[in-house]
């Protein structure tokens, strides 16, 4: 009975996730769409290192907390990207911590002037159930041992990215393996790793000289739950300065602003949601933190 309460909360508490998508949720994706899809690795001439740091539901404790630092280089002689990064992801007791590896091999389509990222991802994981941030209803509540439980997983994503200057269209399968997490008893049906679906598409309209503007959407799905998308408008200003809002088909309604200073920029954006959480948040905050090495060496500079 012991086990089955322990196995129960953390069944509760993952499909809790896998309903907000049960990956880290990220409101500035369109300025670092690499943690979505791994064909993006090389999608750009130079070396874009990106840090993002994402707290959830501000004022609930033990609300989702991420954070992410990755990069990703094209070698121009092969047509390769490699990429990767690190992340950290929380939820009140349930962490992930690990790193991922991509490559992405891009194909010119002289045809309709664009090139297609096919991308392979591999990543490893560790998953950690720290039982002592259970707050019980009766204490030293026996069915709770405050032990930590910890798995190390292995996965793997898979990408296509369709682009040029103008435009892009991208899909990516995540946590192909599906490996199930195992919490000791093994009379109880263990808890799997979902497989997550995206879809991007978006275009750069040019207003003027120094006007553009990019509506974009992003497609969330699994087999389980249903699918969920992002209405996204961001409007830039001489490619140094930008403006956005977006809004997700969950009740969630973000705010983007930022600034790009030579090879630097900075971007943050403020989520609101107008769902019953309002009541217990003060919204969510992003920031993100960029670098573009060696940007304008061979074809100028870009916001991607």
């Amino acid at each position: 009975m012991k086990k089955l309460i322990v196995i129960f909360t953390a069944f509760v508490l993952l499909g809790f996730g896998v309903k907000a998508q049960q990956l880290p949720l990220y409101s500035q994706y369109m300025m670092n769409a690499f943690l979505l899809n791994p064909a993006i690795a090389g999608s750009v001439d130079y070396f874009p290192v990106r840090l993002t740091a994402r707290q959830q539901w501000v004022g609930i404790k033990g609300a989702p907390s991420t954070q992410a630092i990755s990069g990703h280089y094209l070698f121009n002689n092969m047509n390769f990207g490699l990429g990767g990064y690190l992340f950290n992801d929380k939820f009140g007791p349930i962490s992930r911590t690990g790193i991922q590896v991509c490559g992405a091999y891009h194909i010119e389509l002289a045809g309709i002037k664009s090139k297609l990222g096919i991308g392979l991802a591999l990543k490893a994981f560790q998953f950690k159930f720290d039982q002592s941030q259970l707050v019980t209803i009766e204490t030293n509540d026996p069915a709770v041992n405050h032990g930590i439980i910890t798995q190390v997983v292995p996965d793997a994503d898979f990408g296509l990215y369709l682009y040029n200057s103008k435009y892009f269209v991208g899909m990516a399968a995540t946590q192909l393996v599906q490996l199930n997490l195992d919490f000791g008893d093994s009379a109880v049906d263990k808890n799997q790793i979902i497989r997550h679906y995206f879809a991007t598409a978006g275009y750069k309209f040019s207003l003027s000289d120094k006007f553009e503007l990019e509506p974009s959407l992003l497609f969330k799905s699994t087999f389980t739950t249903p699918m969920q998308i992002d209405f996204n408008v961001k409007a830039y200003y001489d490619k140094s300065y930008w403006l956005g809002v977006s809004y997700r088909s969950s009740k969630d309604i973000a705010i983007m602003v930022g600034v790009k200073f030579q090879k630097f920029y900075i971007g943050y954006a403020f989520d609101y949601t107008t769902s019953h959480i309002k009541d217990y948040s003060n919204g969510s905050h992003e920031i993100l933190i960029g670098f573009n090495i060696k940007e304008g060496a061979n074809k100028g500079s870009s916001l991607l």
